[in-house]
């Protein structure tokens, strides 16, 4: 297996046809066919079901895909990180962040990276479920600032702080007061809740308070914009962190109060890839991102519970 049958296969594979592969590649069919017939012989099926309208992948060619794809990716990082070596920076790179930090960094981050790094593309994801994880085993994002771990070795997960979740309502809801409300309380009111997604990300730390979250859950969705609309249409409350919706609360429009009896937390954890030297690019990114997550922190502007990095470690005067 080399990479020129890598690069056919996913070509063939993508376009659904050897005819279409020949034009995107701008090569003869035949050259194509040659390339494909030495993969396939390397494995005891086919990789591909040969019909009229073109050729649908096997199970064996579903799996060599999910890998070429990572390949071919690992193969472009490592010519573009050479070239980078004496060079400006460039490249892309795929970066998930949760809705509260694409808030709390997302305009700085883009201000840095686009007025300072021109070279560097930025592909940037929000996530709401447990699809991090996913991405980020797929080569389809490169890092994640995300309320999600993992125990699987291909990736590096690192504590970076833990926030304390709060209820979210209309006044009339929940109460017009500054006063705690216990979780008995709370799950007595209509309330929505994100929904885990499909690697069972939990919303909170606790399992034990997850379950009776979710038996208790008025409505559950993986949309951020229906939850916000949930809570300003006045039909119930919210469990976040209070910078979900700053700016209503800032405002007036809804009211906050902290959950005690007991208190709930949940962990904010950089994810990346443990099995693959990160390119300059994406080192890049990587520290610009802590940077401005150190920098909400000193400043106060990211409430936290507990801190599991130093941030003066990694504080530092971004360009303007």
């Amino acid at each position: 297996m080399n990479l020129l049958q890598l690069q056919t296969f996913l070509a063939i594979y993508e376009c659904g046809a050897i005819s279409r592969a020949a034009e995107r590649e701008r090569t003869a069919a035949s050259v194509l066919s040659h390339h494909l017939a030495k993969l396939e012989a390397q494995f005891p099926r086919p990789l591909f079901i040969r019909n009229p309208r073109g050729l649908v992948p096997t199970e064996y060619g579903e799996r060599l895909y999910t890998h070429a794809v990572q390949i071919m990716k690992s193969v472009e990082n490592a010519r573009e990180d050479v070239i980078n070596l004496s060079t400006e920076i460039t490249g892309q790179v795929g970066l998930c962040l949760a809705y509260t930090t694409l808030q709390a960094i997302g305009p700085q981050l883009m201000n840095t990276l686009f007025n300072h790094y021109p070279g560097v593309s930025l592909m940037l994801a929000e996530t709401v479920s447990g699809g991090t994880i996913d991405q980020l085993l797929a080569a389809e994002m490169d890092l994640a600032l995300a309320y999600t771990s993992s125990r699987d070795t291909r990736l590096r997960v690192t504590p970076l702080l833990e926030e304390r979740l709060v209820c979210i309502g209309p006044p009339q809801i929940i109460g017009n007061t500054c006063q705690p409300i216990t979780v008995n309380e709370l799950i007595k009111l209509p309330f929505i809740l994100l929904r885990r997604g499909s690697t069972g990300r939990p919303i909170m730390d606790d399992p034990r308070l997850q379950r009776q979250f979710e038996q208790n859950a008025r409505a559950q969705t993986d949309n951020v914009h229906a939850m916000t609309q949930f809570v300003l249409g006045g039909h119930g409350c919210v469990v976040g962190t209070f910078s979900y919706l700053r700016e209503h609360i800032e405002a007036g429009h809804v009211v906050s109060r902290a959950i005690h009896r007991p208190v709930m937390l949940r962990t904010l954890y950089l994810c990346e890839r443990a099995d693959k030297p990160p390119s300059r690019a994406v080192q890049l990114v990587r520290d610009v991102v802590l940077q401005l997550v150190a920098d909400a922190v000193q400043a106060g502007r990211w409430k936290h519970e507990r801190l599991h990095f130093d941030a003066s470690r990694h504080y530092a005067s971004l360009p303007a």
